[in-house]
Parts: structure tokens; sequence; C-alpha cells
């Protein structure tokens, strides 16, 4: 089965090191801009000085581990996920020509971090609205701001939902790089899988989940802090895009065997309906 190979098998970690740090490059950005000007990330830090650095770092690296740590059990989620996807007159296939697709830029620095910080404010909101509904709480403001000191209970929330969007979106993600596609045998057709995951409507919905939580007299202090979100969430998320991208290429072998994914010759020939 001929596999377009990106990266040859005897390059180094090193250079591959190299180009990640190259395509990290927006995310550095970022994150030396609020190393730099912290005052406008004090709510988020309740400090000053070096100690905000310091936090701010930390923070950066916390986030950075939760969402690649997950990476690499990729595979088995394709494994699981194919006896859903494979089932009756449907099966996965594999369109060769549509597998990496040319990758510009804005889509590794811009869609996909936002579609990772939009999908994780979604899920914050629903487990916010658990949260109320057990805790008979009104102030849904009080549970999304930061508080001044660390507590437990809020890091495995935020972690449970880091880990969830990263498996959600290196699973999708994944799809759409090795160019997967589900096929119905009876009618002919092909569906994109998660076509309804697009750039906007994560963030469309994330971003509005976060914002209704605050009251009408609170608007302009969920707007201050939903930028401070993105502001906090985009290195770690732009650094796990493109980890992803290289983990994708190097294992695509293995993720093809555990979705079961029949290659098809080219689309012209096949006489396949796209939808």
């Amino acid at each position: 089965m001929a596999m377009k190979r990106v990266f040859p098998g005897d390059r180094s970690a090193l250079e591959i090191l190299k180009k990640t740090i190259v395509e990290t490059w927006p995310a550095s950005a970022v994150l030396l801009a609020t190393l730099v000007y912290p005052v406008f990330f004090s709510e988020l830090t309740f400090a000053v000085g070096m100690e905000s650095v310091g936090k701010i770092l930390l923070r950066f690296f916390r986030f950075l581990v939760i969402l690649i740590a997950p990476i690499p059990l990729l595979p088995h989620v394709c494994g699981l996920m194919q006896g859903l996807l494979n089932r009756r007159n449907l099966r996965l296939i594999q369109i060769v020509e549509e597998s990496y697709p040319v990758r510009i830029p804005w889509k590794i620095w811009l869609i996909r971090p936002f579609q990772g910080i939009g999908l994780a404010m979604l899920i914050a909101t629903k487990l916010i609205a658990l949260v109320q509904i057990s805790t008979s709480s009104t102030t849904a403001s009080s549970i999304v701001l930061p508080p001044a000191q660390f507590q437990w209970g809020r890091f495995l929330s935020a972690t449970a939902v880091a880990v969830t969007t990263s498996l959600l979106l290196s699973f999708l993600w994944s799809l759409d790089d090795l160019g997967i596609r589900r096929h119905n045998r009876k009618t002919g057709e092909i569906k994109i899988i998660g076509k309804y995951l697009s750039a906007l409507l994560p963030i469309l919905f994330g971003f509005y989940g976060i914002f209704s939580l605050f009251g009408s007299h609170e608007r302009l202090l969920a707007v201050r802090y939903i930028a401070q979100m993105v502001v906090v969430l985009y290195p770690p998320f732009l650094v796990m895009a493109v980890v992803h991208k290289y983990y994708t290429e190097n294992r695509e072998l293995l993720i093809l065997d555990r979705l079961k994914a029949q290659p098809i010759v080219p689309i012209e020939e096949q006489r396949l309906t796209i939808a």
C-alpha cells in the first residue's frame, strides 16, 4: 500500500524538534507577550512581578502536558471508535489523494487552536451547568472566574475537560489528515466524519456558552475574561496541534490499521458521490 511519507525514516528526532520549535513560533510570541505584560493577566495569576512570570510559565507547561499526554492513546481510541463507524453498510475508507492536504499556516496556527479553545469552553460550560444543578448555585460567574488559591476540585475538573478535548480533537484531526471518510456501500455516498465540527461551530458555541454564564451586569467582565482565556489557552493548543501533526504522520500505518480503513483508488475512477 503506497502511503505518503512526510518524514523519511532516517530523520533524527533533533530535526523534528527543530521544525516543531519553528512551527510553534506564534505560541512563543503570545506566551512572551503575557510575560512582558502580565498586568492584563493579574486576575488569572493573583501575583505580580517575577512571581507572576513563574505562575504563567507553570500554567503553560501544565496545560501543555495535559493536552499532549493523551495523544499516544490515539491508536487505542481509533480501535474503539472503528467498531461504531464500521457497521452494516457503512465502512471507513481512506482517500489517499486527500490525505495530508496542503497545510496552510493559518490552519495550524489559527483554526485548530481556536477549535480546541472553543470545544474546551463548550465542555466546561456543560460541566458548570451540572455543578449548578447539583449545588443549586445561581451565580455561575463565581464558578467560572479563577480562585485566589489553588483548589484541587477545580484542577481536576479542568484536567478532565482538557483530556476530553485533547482525545476528541486528536481523533477528528487524524481522520481529516489521513483522508478518512465514511462510505455507504448501499448508496455509494461518502461523508466527511465530524463534518459539523467545523472551524466555527465549537468556537461560537463555546464562547457563547461562557458568555451566557455571566449576568447582564457582568458582560464587560465576561468579554475580558474570555479574551484572557483565549490568550492563556492559545499557546498550549497550538503546540498540541503541531505535535499531533507529527504524531499522526509517524503513526499513520498503525492508526489506519486500528481504524480498519481501506484505501481506494483515485476518486475520479470510483464514481462515488461526495457529501
